[in-house]
């Protein structure tokens, strides 16, 4: 069942970026933002931790599905797709938290 849901995981990450036009790390960024954009819509609340805390789950089960379907973990490679999908949510999220917007 594993290798199943591995198999549809990467298609739907390759159908993507395919059909976005997007490399790797760009789709990354975006799908973080469309989580957490998402997730702050259903809150009402720009400085909702929740969503956040999505977007974090959401990328640590990626890194597990790549990690399973690959059989090796590149450190470097992880670190990055990470921050490139919790970036621009964790600088929203704080400039919410400080007042700045929302």
């Amino acid at each position: 069942m594993a290798g199943r849901a591995d198999t549809l995981h990467n298609r739907a990450k390759l159908w993507m970026a395919r059909t976005l036009k997007l490399d790797h790390a760009t789709l990354h960024v975006h799908v973080g933002m469309v989580i957490w954009v998402a997730c702050v819509l259903i809150a009402g609340d720009i400085g909702a931790l929740w969503p956040l805390a999505v977007v974090f789950a959401a990328e640590l089960f990626n890194e597990l599905l790549d990690r399973l379907r690959e059989g090796s973990w590149r450190v470097p490679d992880t670190i990055a797709d990470i921050v490139n999908s919790v970036f621009w949510p964790v600088v929203l999220f704080a400039l919410a938290r400080a007042g700045l917007i929302g």
